[in-house]
């Protein structure tokens, strides 16, 4: 897969097997994109996903949220990225940047919405937990436009 050019200018950096590209509860400055190489992401020590197509972006939540980072990264082998040291500028100059990153966060919020539905069907015959996983998503998803006044 070809990077965009605006992202294929930014400058390199290489991590290796082992190392921490982003610590969950840290405050990252910086946007990466994945230029070869493959990492993982950990949620309170759980890995949650694996990256390894070119052009994954990290760092975008805790930018846009403007909260800690959510997850850690870490290399699982050597893996270089893009990486952007001003990142909002960054975005603000780049527009197209902007609506790749959007999609690739729409197919990650697509396929966890995907995810729920096939556990909401697997404890169809629970009510209970059903109700449950209802009342916490509902919660989770307006607890923070509360917060933002959004």
């Amino acid at each position: 897969m070809k990077l965009h050019p605006d992202i294929a200018n930014l400058p390199e950096f290489t991590y290796q097997p082992g190392e921490e590209i982003i610590t969950e509860g840290g405050h990252p400055d910086r946007l990466f994109f994945l230029k070869w190489g493959r990492v993982e992401i950990l949620r309170e020590g759980i890995r949650v996903a694996v990256l390894r197509t070119p052009g994954s972006v990290v760092g975008e939540i805790s930018l846009l949220l403007e909260t800690p980072a959510t997850a850690t990264v870490r290399a699982l082998e050597e893996s270089v990225f893009h990486v952007a040291d001003d990142p909002l500028t960054f975005l603000e100059e780049h527009p197209k940047v902007i609506l790749l990153v959007s999609r690739r966060m729409a197919y990650r919020l697509d396929a966890a919405s995907k995810y729920l539905a096939d556990v909401k069907e697997q404890l169809r015959d629970c009510s209970d937990h059903v109700g449950m996983v209802d009342g916490v998503i509902d919660h989770i998803m307006h607890r923070d436009l509360k917060k933002k006044g959004a």
